[in-house]
């Protein structure tokens, strides 16, 4: 019998919170990857989507964990502290984005880091990538709050749709 790691665990509320808000037109879903790097041991899950109606901005969520994540949770004891997931938040856009910048790093409050990225392509022009990280490692009782991520993700799209 398989049995699931919190990474999965992880991924399966993520995947569905995230399902269901397309399903109810909220949201288009417009990517998703799913990948184990067997080599290093390390799982990936990021799934991309857009306010329905406003392709300008696009959000992707990623969960990611590494080989000590997993050997946390084999470990016999309390010894688990690293069990779980790293989770970012990546704002896709054009130019205007950089302009909503400090919106959006206030509403997600000052204990987050952002990494600011601006993209000069010859073909599509400029584009501009928001990538925030939590600091900490997201775990299994954590559950509600990466729902309530979710929710906050959609609700930062829309504050940049209608700056």
């Amino acid at each position: 019998m398989f049995d699931p790691t919190a990474f999965d665990n992880l991924k399966v509320v993520l995947e569905g919170a995230v399902y269901d808000l397309d399903l109810t037109g909220e949201i288009s879903i417009t990517g998703r990857r799913d990948l184990f790097n067997f080599a290093s041991y390390e799982r990936f899950y990021e799934i991309e989507f857009t306010v329905s109606g406003e392709e300008s901005f696009t959000a992707v969520i990623e969960l990611s964990a590494d080989m000590k994540n997993f050997l946390a949770e084999r470990q016999k004891g309390t010894n688990r502290i690293e069990a779980g997931a790293e989770l970012e938040i990546r704002y896709t856009g054009a130019e205007e984005l950089l302009e909503n910048k400090e919106d959006l790093m206030s509403l997600w409050g000052s204990d987050k880091q952002w990494e600011w990225k601006s993209i000069h392509s010859s073909v599509t022009g400029v584009s501009v990538l928001g990538i925030l990280t939590f600091q900490r490692l997201i775990t299994e009782t954590m559950v509600d709050d990466l729902l309530d991520i979710v929710s906050f993700t959609i609700d930062s799209l829309r504050t940049i749709k209608k700056s």
